[in-house]
């Protein structure tokens, strides 16, 4: 019996979300088939006032891509330098997003993926922003003091692609119309990139350095307004 009312909420899960449109084609799979579909691991406290973990957790990128809203390339750069630097904190490879700190640029994608990845937040004063890092991060283990620096070696396969988001943002600052064919091609550039990262060695992607007294300071100078809402209602080319 018990089986059949598994196979029945089954369909039922299945035929809603088909009716709301939920589905998985936002992880395309050149992405979901490649090397980085490995997942990190992450150890938190058992409930808000509880003690550590007894098992820790599996952390994917599918999961950070929903949570976060969209695939892009921000997000899929964060997780590749996140994902090879956080474990070097910790002599077992497993995160402890309890005893981490974390200095980021004010970017929905760069802040969302290093906040779930691990656990600094701004209210806890644990994430700082700071746009001068770029597409790059400062990580702290609280406890110890140890830090690394990541960021790319080197960017200029993101030359074109920047340079397409500057005329957008510059059109959206000064309250300019942004077609559709704009989007399309900010997005299309958008998925190169992305088609480009996961075919890299994250070893020659990246550069990791080891941050001799470091002193994290919490900063929040550089707030802003969400650029990833700002086009939402531009129609889309039939």
């Amino acid at each position: 019996m018990r089986n059949i009312f598994l196979i029945l909420l089954t369909l039922h899960v299945g035929l809603l979300a088909n009716k709301l449109n939920i589905d998985d084609k936002f992880y395309i799979d050149y992405v979901q088939n490649s090397k980085l579909k490995k997942t990190i691991l992450v150890k938190d406290t058992d409930s808000p006032l509880g003690r550590y973990n007894l098992e820790s957790k599996e952390l994917s990128l599918k999961s950070l891509f929903r949570a976060h809203g969209h695939l892009c390339d921000g997000l899929l750069i964060a997780y590749i330098e996140l994902s090879n630097t956080l474990p070097l904190l910790f002599e077992d490879g497993v995160v402890d997003r309890t005893d981490l700190r974390v200095v980021a640029k004010n970017s929905p994608c760069l802040v969302d993926t290093s906040s779930l990845m691990s656990g600094a937040r701004l209210n806890h004063k644990t994430l700082s922003l700071d746009n001068k890092l770029d597409a790059s991060f400062i990580v702290q283990k609280i406890s110890t003091g140890e830090a690394y620096k990541v960021e790319l070696a080197d960017k200029t396969f993101l030359k074109e692609l920047k340079a397409k988001e500057k005329f957008i943002k510059t059109a959206n600052k000064k309250g300019e119309s942004v077609s559709a064919k704009d989007i399309d091609e900010v997005e299309v550039l958008a998925f190169d990139v992305m088609k480009y990262l996961v075919k890299q060695d994250a070893k020659e992607l990246l550069k990791i350095t080891k941050l001799q007294g470091y002193k994290f300071e919490f900063d929040i100078k550089d707030f802003g307004k969400r650029s990833d809402i700002v086009n939402k209602d531009v129609p889309r080319i039939k």
